[in-house]
């Protein structure tokens, strides 16, 4: 190499993209599945909304002594009211009717993308709240 030249040899710049090809192979693994956890996180997400709903309407049961369902206070409108009215954009919510305080196990299907996620309801009773566990 002369005196002067200013630039890169061609061992070095087959160096720096050898290097970016080790990076890359590391890092896009780690990436690719990226979509599947986003719709895990939103069906959680949901599903802690529902959970929420359903500890305020149990809450109200506590306060005001009347008995409930999952989509109302008073239990005179749709079982599931909550559950349909999650609004979540690309998510659709189904469940079983007399989602109650009973003590009774439902399950709550959450489906996102195609992709189902499902999640027990269990109905509270006077001492305990309702409970969600999640199946996914």
């Amino acid at each position: 190499m002369r005196i002067g030249n200013k630039g890169f040899t061609l061992i070095e710049l087959v160096m720096v993209i050898v290097i970016l090809a080790i990076l890359a192979a590391v890092a896009v693994p780690r990436f690719i599945d990226l979509q599947s956890d986003a719709r895990v996180s939103t069906a959680k997400g949901i599903g802690g909304a529902i959970s929420g709903a359903a500890n305020i309407l149990h809450s109200q049961f506590i306060v005001k002594g009347t008995a409930y369902q999952l989509g109302t206070t008073d239990g005179s409108a749709s079982d599931t009211g909550v559950l349909y009215n999650a609004n979540v954009a690309g998510a659709v919510v189904t469940a079983a009717d007399n989602v109650t305080m009973a003590g009774n196990s439902v399950l709550i299907t959450i489906a996102i993308g195609g992709n189902p996620y499902t999640m027990t309801f269990t109905g509270g009773n006077t001492t305990y709240g309702p409970k969600v566990k999640y199946n996914f």
